[in-house]
């Protein structure tokens, strides 16, 4: 009976020993096995771009931009094929006869020029005007870079000054007195008008060449 405890006794010893041996076997050791865990790299944080909704709307204002300036191109350019063929439908007209005699009439006696604010033709008289003929002699005058009017010198003189006794003017008045017109030239006598003293008269000679009316001379005839 003894002998039976004793051997249950070493029994339980020899398993306490055992698990005791495992338990410091399994344990981590000091630092040699320490498990080291690496520091935390903070990674750089990539550009992102824009989200695509925006993309697309600076995508499409890009394009309306181009369209925008593409339509503007197309209409310029329309716009001058306009103005060329409005100018060539204007050949051997009447309007076109005018303008260029007109803008001889400019050529003479350019210090009557000075500090002018408009140039004004008088189209009262000339019946045979059209309306177009009329409008083209306006933009024809155009390049002298002021005013131009549709004017007599009694609507000038309203406008200005009507109590003047000796008409002067802040412009230069344009008016034809004579016209003689052949099959393939005409010719023209006038006046450019600044005041009493600063007038000048005008033959302006033209030609008809390939349907189209073209300046062959100018000169002045009298001078005050």
């Amino acid at each position: 009976m003894r002998l039976r405890k004793g051997l249950r006794g070493c029994l339980f010893c020899l398993a306490a020993v055992t698990v005791l041996i495992m338990a410091v076997a399994c344990s981590p050791s000091s630092e040699g096995n320490k498990t080291t865990t690496p520091p935390t790299v903070e990674q750089p944080v990539s550009e992102q771009g824009p989200p695509s909704g925006e993309t697309g709307e600076s995508g499409t204002g890009t394009d309306s931009g181009n369209l925008s300036d593409a339509e503007d191109e197309e209409e310029t350019a329309t716009g001058d094929e306009e103005s060329e063929t409005s100018a060539e439908n204007m050949n051997g007209s009447a309007g076109q006869l005018y303008a260029i005699t007109f803008e001889a009439m400019m050529e003479l006696d350019e210090g009557l020029n000075h500090e002018m604010n408009y140039i004004a033709v008088d189209l009262s008289e000339m019946t045979q005007l059209t309306e177009d003929d009329k409008t083209y002699i306006i933009e024809y005058l155009q390049d002298f870079g002021t005013e131009i009017r549709d004017r007599t010198m009694d609507q000038l003189m309203e406008e200005e000054n009507p109590e003047q006794s000796s008409p002067s003017l802040k412009g230069v008045l344009l008016r034809v007195d004579k016209v003689e017109i052949n099959e393939d030239s005409a010719q023209i006598e006038g006046s450019k008008y600044r005041s009493g003293t600063g007038a000048v008269g005008a033959k302006i000679t033209l030609k008809l060449e390939e349907g189209a009316w073209k300046l062959s001379g100018s000169e002045m005839t009298w001078i005050s």
